[in-house]
């Protein structure tokens, strides 16, 4: 798990604008840090003060020198903690350079298989990944399982090719026009290279304010975009024209095969064998739930070393699980630490909680909570069970839906004329876009129309509907999406949008700020597949009995009181957090951004919260 940066110009560019860019995201990769750039025809190595003190003797520094062409690299050792596993690397014959940032689950089973006559310098997943790329070319993506974000230039014919993992739990943002490229594993990579301006985009700032994230390829700020799930990007750096291609596509081809308990635990078993691979202490973000508890047995089971953490308040019953991750933990036969969730916070620790993050949010990230206790106690790696909700019906909404598919054909016209203000608009969203997108408009804080009222100085009431855009966006991506079944439809897209651009893109960077790997094994795409075609997995599904299939599973090997407890999930206090904050004292600038809408705008603690993490972001750009 790394940090990559890279910059690509006409002009040749100092080196200071690629430390500086490492140095901005060196938190991703405290280990090592080195630099690259081909040179008349030769591939040159260099160290910085960032650097470890074995790679400043072998390595000399760049020393204020000019290039066209920047790399470089922040390793956090995960996979063979020695020298040798450093990136970037080098093949001289093809004169083709390799990053790669985040784990292939599956590099032994690669290497033994395809590559046995090859020499290896380390005993690294990125290493097997980029000689099977040397022996395959593009196809090599096809074999790998994991969380990645692959960059590969040849210097030889002057392109570069990115590839991102399949459901976009690696970030990769860049900036591209017709003089450079930029890019890196976070935004302020990018910004801190002093080539590109940092200037907020409100017309998808207003996007984030509707569906709580943006999705790819938009960020909240100008000209930086973030490479969609699943695509290749190669650049021509050349004439810096591009091209983007999907390399996979989660599709549906209903299936009625017959899942047995043991077919589905040994495919579990199969995911956490290969996720659990790593030469560093770990540990399992565990709840009260099912799919966390299920993580947890089978890390258990497998005598695989790793402890669980938990988060609690006891103040707050809908967010506290303690007594079922006791459950769930006790079942596994793994050591628990639970850590209680402050109730009370100041105006220092909002800010540094709304900072650990690159666009603004509704509340502070329990990502970034327990990564901060993860990495008191020396934790490197944390896993986390996200994917079942999504895949076998595990949210609420999933049963309300359910249930309104069969009048939805009678709901909408009659109805909305009783209804008032937002409730009314919401209404009318779901009357224009449907039922399969109801997770969006009702996840949604505000309507369309508030949300545009509330930018009208950034001319916004021209602006398209995100729900619109995002949509279109998903059948190109996906040409069948119409012929699927309502359902099949939701899960879709909470894979496409709310796991991609929201679950993963709010757990990296806090996680990452720490040094800590968060990794998903139930994001495999073959398992994903394979259980997405069962066509009835909504069988017996009821508000009380969410996820059927899954319970079916997991039903002799869970505790009775987990499979019995009611959803909750980790979650903060953002009420409690921020009752005592004054927008208009501690926040004045928010009335320049958005005149005084914004004070009837914050009516709810989760408003406030995105207004203030708004306005530190606006102010930290203005300040440029």
């Amino acid at each position: 798990m790394c940090g990559i940066s890279g910059i690509f110009s006409k002009k040749e560019i100092n080196d200071s604008s690629i430390i500086n860019s490492l140095k901005s995201i060196k938190h991703r990769g405290l280990n090592n840090t080195i630099h690259a750039s081909f040179l008349d025809n030769v591939y040159n190595l260099y160290s910085s003060e960032l650097s470890n003190q074995i790679t400043q003797k072998k390595l000399k520094e760049s020393k204020n020198k000019q290039s066209k062409n920047w790399i470089g690299f922040n390793r956090l050792s995960i996979v063979d903690l020695t020298e040798n596993g450093m990136q970037p690397f080098y093949d001289e014959a093809t004169k083709t350079s390799f990053m790669m940032n985040g784990e292939v689950y599956n590099f032994k089973t690669l290497k033994k298989e395809f590559l046995q006559d090859e020499q290896f310098t380390s005993e690294t997943d990125s290493e097997v990944v980029f000689k099977l790329y040397l022996k395959f070319g593009d196809s090599f993506v096809e074999y790998l399982k994991g969380m990645f974000v692959i960059v590969i230039t040849n210097h030889q014919n002057n392109t570069i090719n990115v590839w991102r993992d399949r459901f976009g739990i690696k970030p990769f943002y860049y900036f591209l026009d017709k003089q450079k490229f930029i890019f890196s594993s976070e935004i302020n990579g990018i910004f801190t290279t002093n080539l590109v301006d940092k200037k907020i985009n409100y017309k998808h700032l207003a996007y984030t304010f509707y569906l709580n994230t943006n999705f790819a390829p938009n960020t909240i700020y100008h000209n930086i975009q973030s490479l969609e799930p699943a695509t290749k990007l190669t650049v021509d750096l050349n004439n810096f024209s591009f091209t983007k291609t999907i390399y996979w596509r989660l599709d549906y081809k209903p299936n009625n095969q017959r899942i047995s308990e043991s077919e589905f635990l040994e495919d579990i078993n199969n995911l956490i064998q290969l996720a659990s691979v790593g030469d560093v202490k770990q540990a399992i973000m565990l709840s009260g739930g099912l799919d966390s508890g299920l993580l947890a047995y089978q890390f258990g089971k497998n005598n695989i070393d790793a402890d669980a953490l938990t988060i609690f308040n006891t103040k707050i019953e809908a967010q506290n699980e303690l007594l079922y991750a006791k459950s769930n933990a006790k079942n596994a036969q793994l050591n628990l630490k639970a850590f209680e969730i402050e109730n009370d916070s100041n105006l220092e620790k909002i800010k540094e909680y709304c900072m650990a993050e690159e666009e603004p949010n509704l509340c502070p990230e329990p990502a970034y909570f327990l990564a901060k206790e993860a990495y008191n106690n020396n934790y490197i790696i944390l896993q986390n069970a996200l994917g079942l909700d999504e895949l076998f019906y595990g949210y609420g909404y999933y049963n309300q839906i359910n249930k309104l598919k069969k009048i939805q054909h009678f709901l909408f016209t009659p109805f909305k004329f009783l209804l008032k203000g937002s409730k009314r608009y919401k209404y009318e969203e779901l009357s224009e876009f449907g039922l399969e997108v109801s997770p969006l408009i009702f996840r949604s804080i505000s309507s369309w129309e508030e949300i545009k009222l509330l930018f009208e100085k950034y001319d916004s009431q021209s602006w398209e509907h995100p729900i619109s855009l995002l949509t279109k966006q998903i059948k190109l991506s996906q040409p069948n999406f119409d012929k699927f079944p309502l359902l099949k439809k939701i899960s879709y897209l909470d894979f496409y949008y709310y796991i991609s651009s929201h679950h993963s893109f709010r757990s990296d960077r806090p996680s990452m700020k720490l040094g800590i790997e968060m990794r998903f094994p139930y994001l495999d795409h073959h398992f994903v597949q394979k259980y997405f075609n069962i066509s009835d997995l909504e069988k017996g599904l009821t508000k009380n009995n969410n996820k059927p299939f899954l319970r079916k599973m997991v039903r002799d090997i869970l505790p009775k009181d987990v499979l019995n407890m009611s959803k909750k999930g980790f979650s903060m206090p953002t009420e409690n957090w921020i009752k005592h904050i004054n927008l208009e004292e501690s926040f004045p600038e928010l009335e320049n951004i958005f005149d005084e809408k914004y004070l009837t705008f914050t009516n709810h603690p989760s408003k406030k919260w995105l207004m203030i993490s708004t306005a530190l972001l606006i102010k930290d750009c203005q300040n440029e």
